[in-house]
């Protein structure tokens, strides 16, 4: 009766954090008409951004949207393409009463831009396609205007090259070398230039990428959800770890919590390194036994809604850390704590990433592993931070912080002769005064992992068939 009553508070437990976390946090078209206007005012006075969103993934895997094209559409169904216009400003066109003709289906009224999204038609066949958007629901749920079926893409972006614009912003695919065949958008560059049309070529990712480092708030409530997902997840880690476990079966534990909170895969290949692979950055065939006396390095990120999490906790396979393993601990949460103390607007990472090396350095040279700084390489040697959002490395960059970014802080010592690695990594957002730990949910003291150890696990046990010897 004990079990059925802890089981059902459980289940309620589960199903309540799956209920909220699926409807309080979906981007409005507004949202996303915001980063288009913000793209498109920084663009040249009558030029255009062509984006393709990417195509069927094929032989029934998961379809992932391109991430600059759903940062700026929201749509997330293969078959896609987005244009923007910036409009004409103090720089005509040549040839400008064409160029309007052209340009009329995107024009907009008020001078401040426009855009085009094209689509594909829903899908007649209900028996064996999922039911797309088609053209109302897109105007209706992703605040586009102006639509268009995903077939008349190629024609239009033919006219709008034609008709000679300043620049054209487009990361386009190009021939591999000298004597390879241009390209299908090379050769119409190339017809557009032979006709006397003078534009130049600009990278659409270089317009985009720093606006998507800055966060809006729907963006940190999605990423919040993420990272509160992966937390939970660590927790239950440090509950269900046992010796004689595989690494793959700790995983399957960490993606089993995901799903129910409403996160359906990964933001990246989940690691889980035991003993000497805990000295293996990004190891991720996590196929190894795990024994008693081991570390065990997870680093693991839940995607939810198309943005990721990166978490990474160090546990013991018995549930307490060894003398040695808790002074090599220490040095690291040491790092972890001091780096995170300094986030906050104007602050140069290089500043925030030497405070991390002069902690841990300091460190190895009291346990006695390096005698001076000039030797912290040889047990860490990996950066401290990078931004998450759309995808785990996001771009944006993070020289110097602002309020609205999102990093990780992530500091580790890896002592390969000991098969002893440690990594913790929390991510951080920057706010207006300071900063604020996202992942502080997920246990990280030497005490707080220990207690959770301790608490009962969820027994995977029923499951495992007998196989014959």
């Amino acid at each position: 009766m004990k079990t059925k009553k802890r089981f059902r508070a459980a289940f309620l437990v589960i199903f309540s954090i799956l209920i909220s976390v699926s409807v309080l946090y979906a981007q409005s078209p507004e949202e996303y008409q915001k980063r288009r206007q913000a793209v498109i005012e920084k663009m040249e006075p009558n030029s255009v951004l062509i984006l393709r969103g990417n195509g069927p993934s094929g032989e029934f895997r998961p379809f992932r949207q391109e991430n600059n094209f759903y940062y700026l559409t929201g749509l997330n169904e293969p078959g896609g393409a987005l244009i923007l216009r910036a409009p004409r400003g103090g720089r005509p066109g040549i040839n400008e009463p064409q160029a309007a003709r052209v340009y009329r289906g995107i024009q907009s009224a008020g001078g401040t831009g426009s855009a085009m999204l094209f689509i594909n038609r829903r899908s007649g066949n209900v028996d064996w396609d999922p039911q797309t958007l088609g053209l109302e629901g897109a105007q209706e749920q992703l605040g586009f205007q102006d639509v268009k079926p995903s077939q008349d893409f190629q024609s239009e972006f033919e006219r709008i090259v034609l008709s000679r614009p300043s620049v054209i912003y487009m990361d386009y695919e190009r021939s591999q070398g000298l004597h390879t065949p241009f390209t299908p958008d090379e050769d119409l560059f190339k017809k557009a230039r032979d006709r006397g049309a003078v534009f130049e070529i600009r990278s659409a990712s270089a317009m985009i990428n720093p606006l998507r480092g800055i966060k809006s708030q729907a963006e940190i409530e999605l990423l919040q959800t993420a990272i509160d997902i992966t937390a939970e997840a660590q927790k239950e880690a440090v509950r269900s770890i046992q010796s004689g476990m595989y690494e793959y079966q700790l995983q399957s534990i960490i993606e089993h919590v995901y799903s129910f909170n409403g996160a359906k895969w990964p933001g990246f290949n989940s690691i889980v390194g035991s003993g000497p692979n805990s000295c293996i950055l990004h190891w991720s065939e996590n196929s190894r036994k795990m024994e008693d006396g081991d570390l065990v390095v997870i680093d693991i990120g839940a995607e939810y809604n198309m943005y990721t999490a990166d978490v990474t906790r160090t546990i013991p396979v018995n549930g307490k850390f060894n003398q040695r393993q808790k002074d090599i601990y220490e040095i690291v949460l040491k790092a972890n704590e001091g780096a995170i103390e300094m986030i906050a607007p104007g602050i140069n990472m290089r500043d925030v990433s030497n405070k991390a090396s002069e902690i841990l350095a300091e460190g190895l040279i009291k346990v006695g592993l390096i005698k001076d700084r000039s030797e912290l390489r040889q047990y860490y040697f990996h950066g401290l931070s990078h931004p998450i959002g759309l995808q785990v490395h996001d771009v944006g960059g993070t020289s110097v912080l602002e309020p609205g970014m999102v990093i990780t802080i992530e500091p580790g010592i890896y002592i390969r002769e000991e098969s002893l690695g440690v990594r913790i990594e929390d991510d951080v957002l920057v706010t207006e005064t300071g900063h604020e730990v996202m992942s502080k949910n997920a246990p990280k003291t030497i005490a707080e992992i220990e207690a959770l150890a301790e608490e009962k696990g969820i027994d995977f046990s029923k499951y495992i068939i007998k196989k014959k010897p």
